[in-house]
C-alpha cells in the first residue's frame, strides 16, 4: 500500500463507501422485494375472500373450474387452486380437488384445522407463493381454499430498481470520492503548513519554532513535541558552538606561548638550565590548557535535569570544611592563610559535587587575586529562610565597572594579572551556573586594593 497518508485515507474512505452503499442498496432492494411480495399476498387474500360466497351452496366445488373462473376474472396466470373439505368430527379430509395434479407439490403445506374463518397463511414454494385460508364452516365441515401463484420477483419495478442501483452506485462512489478528496486536502492543509515551516528551519535559524495557531488539537501535540526537540537540538547546537568558539578563543593564547617557547628553544644551542626553564614554561601552559579544557567540558554539560537527579540531603558545614582543606594546599604556594571563623551546622538538599566546585572556584579566585602572605576569611550567617556563606579576601579587588560582567565566560577584569596568575575567565561562569541550578543567589562587593566580599545565599 502507498505510504501517502492522503491515498490511504482515500482508499479507506472508498472501501467504506463501497460496503455502505452495497449494504444500503441490498436493504433498498430487499425492502422493495418484500413490498412486491406483500402485493402478491394481498392478491391471494383478495381472491380467497372473493370466492367465499361460492361455497355457501351444497355439494363440492371443482378446483379446475374455479381456477379458470379466477384466471379470467383477475387476469392472473398461472393460478392453481386446491379446495379441501375437512370433517370436524373425524378430523380427516373428507374431500379435496386440485386444479393441476402436476403442481400438487405447491400445496404440500400444513393445514390449520383449528383456525377461524378468514385466517390465512402464506408459504414460499420456490418461485411460487401459496396461501391457505379457511373460507367457510358448516356444522360438520370446514372448507379451505389454497391458492398458488408465481411471486412477482421479476416485476419491471424490481428490474428497474436493480438497474438503477447498479448504475447509481458507481456514480455516487465517484462523487463521494471527489468530495472526500477535497475534504482530505482541507484536513491535511495544516500538516502541509507544518511541513513548510519545518523546511524553513535550518542551522542558521534554530531559534525559530513551528506555530500552533489555527492548528487542530490532534496535530498540536506533534508540533509541541517537535518544538521541544528543536529546543533540545538548539541547546545542543549552542553547546557545541560555544565549546568551539570558547576553545578557539581561550586555547589560542597558551598554544601561541608554547609555540613561541619551542621556536625560541630551537633557534640555537642553549645551556641545560635554559632548556629546563623553557620546558617549565611549556608545562605550565599545558596545565593551563588542561584546566581550560576541563572547565569548557563542564560548561558544555548544562543538562540541569541530569544534574538535579544527583541532589541529596547533605551537611553544608562538612562541604565547606572539605573544600577549604583542598584549597589550603594551593594557598600555601603563596603563603595565604584560609581561616574558617564561623561555620554553622546546616543540612541542605543539593548536589554535593557541584557545590564543592562552586565554593572551590570562589576560593581559588580569592587565592589567585590576593597578594602573598595575606589571608582569606570564611564565615556563615543565617536568617529564617537561608544560610549565608561569606568569603572575604584582602586582594587586589575589582573595579566597579567590571563587577556586572565577572560572571560572563572569559571575562577578566585584570587581563594581564589573570593570564599571569593562570586564570581562564571560566571559574565564575561555572560558579554562576551551579548556583542557578540550585536557585541560590550570589552577591559580590569589591574595592580596588582593599579586597572582595562574596556572599552566597543558600535556601534552607
Amino acid at each position: 500500500m502507498s505510504k501517502s497518508l492522503r491515498l490511504k485515507l482515500l482508499f479507506y474512505f472508498f472501501i467504506t463507501n463501497v460496503i455502505v452503499l452495497f449494504v444500503y442498496g441490498a436493504f433498498i432492494y430487499n425492502t422493495a422485494k418484500k413490498g412486491v411480495l406483500n402485493t402478491t399476498d394481498t392478491q391471494l387474500k383478495m381472491i380467497s375472500i372473493d370466492v367465499i360466497p361460492d361455497f355457501k351452496k351444497e355439494g363440492y366445488d371443482d378446483a379446475s373450474n374455479m381456477a379458470n373462473e379466477l384466471i379470467e376474472e383477475f387476469s392472473i396466470e398461472p393460478l392453481f387452486v386446491k379446495i379441501i373439505y375437512y370433517n370436524k368430527k373425524s378430523k380427516k379430509i373428507e374431500h379435496e380437488t386440485l386444479s393441476s395434479k402436476i403442481h400438487s407439490w405447491l400445496f404440500d403445506i400444513p393445514l390449520n384445522e383449528i383456525g377461524h374463518v378468514g385466517s390465512i397463511y402464506y408459504f414460499d414454494k420456490n418461485s411460487y407463493r401459496t396461501s391457505s385460508m379457511l373460507i367457510f364452516e358448516k356444522e360438520d365441515t370446514k372448507v379451505f381454499i389454497q391458492l398458488a401463484m408465481k411471486k412477482d420477483i421479476e416485476s419491471p419495478y424490481l428490474k428497474q430498481l436493480l438497474l438503477g442501483l447498479i448504475i447509481a452506485t458507481p456514480i455516487v462512489l465517484i462523487i463521494f470520492s471527489i468530495i472526500a478528496n477535497i475534504l482530505i486536502s482541507r484536513i491535511l492543509s495544516p500538516v502541509k503548513e507544518v511541513i513548510t515551516s519545518v523546511k524553513s528551519i535550518s542551522a542558521q535559524n534554530l531559534s525559530k519554532r513551528v506555530s500552533t495557531n489555527n492548528i487542530p488539537s490532534e496535530i498540536k501535540d506533534l508540533i509541541s513535541t517537535f518544538n521541544q526537540l528543536l529546543n533540545n537540538l538548539e541547546d545542543s547546537f549552542n553547546k557545541v558552538t560555544d565549546f568551539s568558539n570558547n576553545a578557539s578563543h581561550e586555547l589560542k593564547t597558551p598554544l601561541t606561548v608554547i609555540r613561541g617557547e619551542i621556536e625560541v628553544a630551537l633557534k640555537h644551542e642553549r645551556e641545560p638550565q635554559e632548556y629546563k626553564e623553557i620546558l617549565k614554561d611549556i608545562l605550565e601552559e599545558s596545565i593551563a590548557i588542561e584546566k581550560i579544557i576541563n572547565q569548557l567540558l563542564f560548561l558544555a554539560k548544562k543538562n540541569t535535569s541530569e544534574l538535579k537527579n544527583d541532589f541529596k540531603e547533605l551537611y553544608l558545614d562538612e562541604v565547606i570544611m572539605d573544600t577549604i582543606l583542598q584549597i589550603k594546599k594551593f594557598a600555601l604556594t603563596k603563603n595565604i592563610a584560609i581561616e574558617a571563623k564561623k561555620i554553622i551546622p546546616a543540612t541542605i538538599y543539593a548536589n554535593e559535587t557541584l557545590l564543592k566546585i562552586a565554593i572551590s572556584n570562589i576560593l581559588k579566585n580569592a587565592v589567585i587575586y590576593s597578594p602573598k602572605n595575606s589571608k582569606i576569611d570564611i564565615y556563615m550567617d543565617e536568617n529564617d529562610n537561608e544560610y549565608i556563606l561569606k568569603i572575604k579576601d584582602n586582594g587586589y579587588g575589582i573595579e566597579e565597572k567590571d563587577l556586572p560582567h565577572i560572571f560572563e565566560k572569559f571575562y577578566k577584569a585584570d587581563k594581564i594579572r589573570s593570564r599571569k596568575e593562570g586564570g581562564s575567565g571560566l571559574g565564575l561562569a561555572i560558579v554562576k551556573m551551579i548556583l542557578d541550578i540550585h536557585h541560590y543567589n550570589i552577591e559580590v562587593k569589591s574595592k580596588v586594593n582593599i579586597g572582595t566580599n562574596v556572599s552566597i545565599k543558600i535556601t534552607k
